[in-house]
C-alpha cells in the first residue's frame, strides 16, 4: 500500500507513572531516534498544570528538539494560547520557526483543563471568547505585509496599540495555523474553518465515524466561506498506545498508566488508541485512515524508544 497518511510522535513530556525522567538526554535521545527512524514530525502537548501529573513546559522542550534536528517537522498540539497570551506566543512559536528554518506548525486552542485557567487568574468560562480574539491576534501579528509594520488590537479581552512584532516567522506568511477541537460543537467547527490551516481532533474524544462526519461539515464551512480545501489540513493527536502481544500487559498499560492521567474509564481508551497487537493497532489506525484523516501523532506511554521503533518498523510500512 502507498503511503498517503503521514505518522509523527508525540514527545513524552508527561511522567507517566515514573517512566519518564524528563532529563535532557531522554527528550533528545527520543527526537533523535525519531528523526534518524524517518517520521515525519514531532509536536509537544501544552499545560501549565494538570491534575497531578509531573509535565515538562512544551515550548522549552520543542525549543531543544529543534535546535538538535535538521529535517523533521516540529510543533505543537496543542499550545494553550489564552492562558500563554497570544502575543507571547506569536514570539516564542515565531522563534522556534526561525531557529527551526521553517520546520514549525503551530496547533493550537484554549484547552479544557481549568486548572490551566485557575493558576494563571483567567476565568475558565470566558475561554472560547478569549479564544476568538487570540486567533485574530495571531493571524494579525503574522500576516503584517512587512515585519516593522504597526498593528493594534481593540478587543474585548485584549487591547494593544501601535506595536511592531518582529521579526517575522521563517515561514512565509506564517506556519500553518492548526486548530484543536473536539468537533463536538458547529460553533467550534466554524472557528476551525474560519481561522486555521487544518484541524487537530483528539484521539480518545473522537472515533473514525464521527472524524468522518465532522471533516465533511468542515470542509462545507470552508467552501461556503470561500477558502481553500485542498490545502486544508487535519490530523489525529494524542494518540496513546503501547504495542505488544500480551493482553494483560496491555491492560494493565492503560488501567495503571494511562487511565489515571486521564481520569477516562479502562475500557474506553483501550478501545479507542493504539494498545494491542501489531494486527489490532494497524486495523484502527486503517479506520481512520478511511475516514479521511492525513496524520496520525502516536504517543507510546512506556518503553518509548522500543515503542517507536515497532511502530516504525511494523506499522508504517503497512501503510
Amino acid at each position: 500500500m502507498t503511503q498517503s497518511i503521514t505518522f509523527g510522535l508525540h514527545l513524552p513530556v508527561i511522567r507517566f507513572n515514573g517512566e519518564a525522567d524528563h532529563s535532557r538526554d531522554q527528550i533528545l535521545s527520543f527526537a533523535k531516534k525519531a528523526e534518524y527512524l524517518g517520521y515525519d514530525f514531532l509536536s509537544v502537548n501544552d499545560h501549565v498544570v494538570f491534575r497531578t501529573t509531573n509535565w515538562l513546559d512544551s515550548l522549552t522542550a520543542l525549543s531543544a528538539v529543534a535546535a538538535i534536528t535538521s529535517k523533521i517537522k516540529v510543533g505543537t498540539s496543542i499550545l494553550n494560547i489564552v492562558v500563554r497570551n497570544p502575543v507571547v506566543c506569536a514570539r516564542a512559536l515565531t522563534g522556534i520557526d526561525i531557529l527551526s528554518s521553517g520546520r514549525l506548525f503551530a496547533g493550537v486552542g484554549p484547552g479544557s483543563y481549568q486548572g490551566d485557567y485557575d493558576v494563571c487568574g483567567i476565568a475558565f468560562d470566558s475561554r472560547w471568547k478569549r479564544f476568538d480574539e487570540s486567533l485574530q491576534i495571531l493571524k494579525l501579528l503574522w500576516e503584517k505585509e512587512n515585519e516593522n509594520e504597526l498593528v493594534e488590537y481593540n478587543g474585548h479581552y485584549y487591547k494593544f496599540g501601535k506595536i511592531t512584532v518582529a521579526p517575522r516567522p521563517f515561514q512565509r506568511p506564517h506556519p500553518p495555523i492548526l486548530i484543536g477541537s473536539w468537533g463536538s460543537s458547529d460553533a467550534g467547527l466554524r472557528r476551525v474553518a474560519k481561522y486555521g490551516d487544518g484541524w487537530m481532533a483528539s484521539a480518545y474524544n473522537i472515533t473514525p465515524d464521527k472524524f468522518k462526519e465532522k471533516w465533511k461539515t468542515l470542509l462545507s464551512y470552508r467552501k461556503d466561506m470561500g477558502k481553500n480545501t485542498t490545502t486544508f489540513d487535519n490530523s489525529v493527536v494524542s494518540m496513546f498506545g503501547y504495542i505488544d502481544d500480551n493482553k494483560e500487559k496491555i491492560r494493565n498499560m492503560v488501567k495503571d498508566v494511562l487511565s489515571p492521567v486521564l481520569g477516562r474509564p479502562v475500557v474506553e481508551l483501550k478501545d479507542s488508541l493504539l494498545f494491542g497487537s501489531i494486527d489490532e493497532c494497524i486495523k484502527k489506525i486503517k479506520a481512520f485512515y478511511e475516514a479521511g484523516v492525513n496524520s496520525i501523532h502516536f504517543w507510546p506511554v512506556n518503553n518509548y524508544i522500543e515503542q517507536i521503533e515497532i511502530f516504525s518498523k511494523e506499522i508504517i510500512c503497512s501503510f
